[in-house]
């Protein structure tokens, strides 16, 4: 479970870090307080699985010239490349077209860093180059890992997993100051000026994106991001494949999910086959006894949003273990959902997680996601150790966090107070959140 994140020119943070994280952990805070940022950088943090060795020239033949490390899994869990999926939520080509990076002889990666694109700019470069070069194979083995001339498009970060030493030069200034050694972490180099914090170039990284993860990682393939993009678009052709051959009774444990959210689904079957329209992918359709079954879309923009997570969480709930732990990172639950159903839905959620290995990050807008889930934390449902809150304040820059348990979360709440914002509002609503007192009548 990750554990603690530092961070060195991740998108619109300059420097920051969040501690303190659990199994389940809520982001809120106002608008650009780094709450997506912070989701996108565990999306490519937990996806990067695919072995690699990271090369020097200029510092072999030290120990630090050569180094194991990780690069982006061609697909995540739902079937989608990661850091193309990034690019297309930013509206731009999936496809990297400017990496400055060509294959080698070894069918591994040579990255330019002085060739990257001229809007970031540092006093010099770091490093001038460095390669990926794919692991060997064992002796009769196939090559599976050899990178290929489409990589070069979707390629822009390695990881480096708790390195013995680092040169001086890949250590960010503020990292050094804060005592990290290089065993204790995970560490992170992206070089997609579009991710790199752009304003007030000190030093050579700053024309890089670094960060570190601290705790153990999720296994790569079994990270899910959830969002409005991931709602609006049609299962994979191959996540619904595998789902159905892999997870037992896939398409019955997700009617049975549905209708616990939409209670009217209570005696519908739902299906999952071809998107209509001859488009590309699966989506679900519900068919009731003795009626023609209807597309999920025909129910709506919350039965949508709902079913497409709960196909997902039902599949990835099914296939975690202790070996091959998972992560899930949801953003705004809120959005298409009356309060009512969106309140079964956090329930399921929860349930499909509460006893499973995967670490949970929600980003919210919603207070009332923040009080069913603080009721849940009164009730025990969501065990008060492995929860907390985080605000999220970001200037100038330096991301900075506070974080709510149970107790301070009530109190807030109880009080009137709005734990999203730290300036008083007029808000149009005030959520009470009380225990229920049972007195005994004999004592009236």
């Amino acid at each position: 479970m990750i554990e603690r994140i530092m961070i060195h020119r991740f998108r619109g943070i300059r420097q920051g870090h969040i501690d303190r994280l659990r199994k389940v952990n809520l982001l809120i805070g106002p608008n650009n307080s780094g709450k997506t940022a912070l989701l996108e950088l565990l999306y490519l943090s937990a996806t990067c699985g695919r072995p690699a060795i990271f090369i020097r020239d200029d510092l072999l033949p030290d120990e630090t010239g050569t180094l194991p490390a990780r690069t982006a899994l061609a697909h995540d869990f739902s079937g989608h490349p990661p850091f193309q999926r990034l690019r297309q939520r930013h509206g731009k080509r999936g496809e990297w077209q400017d990496n400055p990076a060509t294959l080698t002889r070894e069918r591994g990666i040579a990255v330019r860093l002085d060739l990257l694109k001229k809007d970031v700019r540092a006093p010099d470069v770091p490093w001038a180059e460095f390669r990926l070069e794919p692991p060997l194979p064992e002796w009769g083995e196939k090559d599976i890992y050899a990178f290929e001339q489409a990589d070069l498009a979707q390629i822009a970060l390695f990881s480096l997993p708790q390195p013995k030493a680092l040169d001086a030069s890949m250590i960010p200034p503020t990292f050094a100051e804060s005592g990290i050694q290089p065993g204790d972490a995970h560490w992170y180099y992206l070089w997609e000026p579009d991710w790199v914090y752009r304003w007030k170039l000190q030093h050579p990284l700053d024309r890089l994106a670094v960060w570190t993860t601290h705790g153990s990682m999720p296994d790569p393939a079994r990270v899910m991001f959830y969002d409005t993009v991931a709602a609006s678009s049609h299962l994979t052709t191959s996540f619904a494949q595998w789902a159905y051959n892999t997870v037992p009774d896939w398409h019955e444990h997700i009617a049975e999910r549905m209708a616990e959210i939409f209670p009217s689904l209570k005696e519908a079957t739902i299906e999952v086959t071809d998107a209509p329209d001859n488009q590309h992918g699966r989506t679900g359709y519900v068919r009731f006894r003795g009626q023609t079954p209807l597309g999920i879309d025909q129910f709506g923009d919350g039965a949508r949003h709902a079913f497409k997570l709960i196909a997902h969480l039902v599949a990835l709930a099914a296939t975690v273990d202790d070996t091959h732990p998972g992560m899930v990172l949801w953003e705004e639950p809120e959005v298409f959902q009356n309060p009512a159903t969106l309140g079964r839905l956090l329930d399921v959620v929860v349930q499909l997680t509460k006893d499973k290995p995967i670490q949970v990050f929600i980003t919210t807008q919603s207070l009332e996601v923040i009080a069913h889930l603080t009721r849940m934390l009164q009730h025990d449902i969501l065990p008060p150790e492995q929860t907390l809150a985080f605000r999220l304040n970001l200037r100038d820059g330096v991301l900075r966090s506070s974080w709510f348990n149970r107790e301070n979360l009530a109190s807030w709440l109880e009080s009137g107070r709005d734990p999203r914002v730290l300036e008083d509002i007029d808000a149009p609503l005030q959520f009470q959140l009380r225990e229920e007192v049972h007195e005994d009548s004999s004592l009236c």
